[in-house]
């Protein structure tokens, strides 16, 4: 069997044939709907088109890229969300990076969820903000000890969670918790900072509720959206979600008042795959082919595994796995790629709790036979480690 394989200059992580690697949280290039960009930018940068698309863009980005997206998301969110409510944004990394810098002073604390994305920890602690970690368990972020902590003192600059298909878990937060954590954010005085770029690749009927559902006008969240997920990561485009005060102080920062909108050619290009309907289209097939690769992934899982607990994944990208106990997920993964699979070990998702224990696997880059034979191999490595002397 051929592996999905990924080479070349463009992609920022390699997939060759010698693995499965089941750490890649990004989508397989059968996924990428090149065509579909491509026919979009045909229209929209074709005869006729206005040159100003290459000039400096509007700092919140065109009315008209905001109104198609706020369509977008009010259908899928099932929450009506307004143009004046966006700001076009390059992606969610750099929004953090944006957000940790107007939001936050170098030295002040920030609240991540333990585990957390552990790429948005090197973000924070980039622009000199400490992470404080509050466990995450089935139902989210543990808001009830975020309270205790902040009753004990703690004032973090914001809070930053992954409210839908966390990252690595694989949980929703409660609503319960979300509606406390605003409320803890209004009386505390900090913000919410909510990463959800998958909220529309849920696999039941309907989403989670977005995190600004719960805002109910207090201007605590600011929720960062992306295409990456829903159209493909080489875009370079996202969304800023939150009250009309917050959008306005997210425009403030110094390289949006001097460069002006980020990406406004690309933002074009996207609006004209909204008005085609090819953005919907895209999402219910990602949801279709996601569904089925993360059963395929937790059956096979259940089979080769059964002593594991395991919860089935409802949407998003990844299955988190404990590990038998006295595994270490360092060692089993040095055991694993002699055995060509790779996964990614708890620690690196770790804030302050040991994760040695644990494993993300992903669903999104591989077909469902290699993702069996990839469990194949890792309950191989974990046969082989606790047959050794």
């Amino acid at each position: 069997m051929g592996l999905t394989t990924q080479t070349g200059q463009y992609p920022q992580t390699p997939a060759g044939p010698e693995a499965i690697n089941l750490g890649l949280g990004q989508p397989s290039p059968s996924l990428l709907p090149l065509a579909l960009v491509h026919d979009a930018a045909a229209a929209r940068l074709g005869a006729g088109a206005d040159p100003l698309v290459l000039q400096y863009g509007a700092i919140a980005g065109p009315e008209s890229v905001r109104e198609a997206l706020g369509g977008v998301l009010s259908r899928r969110y099932r929450f009506g969300v307004r143009a004046a409510e966006l700001l076009v944004t390059g992606g969610i990394s750099s929004s953090l990076a944006f957000a940790s810098q107007l939001f936050a002073r170098p030295g002040q604390a920030v609240v991540c969820g333990d585990p957390t994305y552990f790429l948005a920890k090197g973000i924070f602690e980039s622009q000199g903000l400490p992470v404080v970690g509050v466990p995450v368990d089935d139902g989210g972020m543990q808001v009830e000890l975020l309270e205790r902590r902040l009753e004990a003192g703690l004032r973090p600059a914001f809070v930053y969670c992954m409210p839908s298909f966390h990252n690595p878990t694989g949980v929703c937060l409660e609503p319960g918790r979300a509606r406390r954590l605003v409320e803890l954010a209004e009386r505390h005085a900090f913000v919410v900072i909510a990463d959800e770029p998958y909220v529309m690749l849920h696999f039941g009927e309907a989403p989670p509720p977005c995190m600004m559902t719960y805002d109910e006008g207090r201007g605590r969240v600011l929720s960062l959206g992306s295409f990456s997920k829903i159209l493909g990561p080489g875009l370079r485009l996202g969304w800023v979600h939150a009250s009309e005060a917050l959008v306005e102080r997210f425009s403030q920062h110094g390289a949006l008042r001097s460069g002006g909108g980020l990406n406004p050619v690309v933002a074009s290009i996207v609006e004209g795959v909204i008005e085609s309907g090819g953005l919907d289209r895209n999402i219910e097939h990602l949801r279709a082919t996601l569904g089925g690769r993360a059963r395929v992934l937790w059956k096979a899982l259940r089979e080769c595994l059964p002593e594991q607990a395991v919860a089935e994944p409802q949407g998003g990208y990844f299955v988190w796995v404990p590990l038998p106990a006295g595994v270490d997920a360092n060692e089993l993964l040095a055991r694993a790629e002699t055995r060509g699979v790779r996964f990614t070990p708890g620690t690196r998702c770790a804030v302050e709790r040991d994760l040695r224990s644990f494993v993300r696997l992903s669903f999104a880059f591989y077909d469902p036979p290699e993702l069996e034979l990839g469990v194949e191999r890792l309950a191989a490595a974990l046969r082989e480690g606790s047959s050794s002397p």
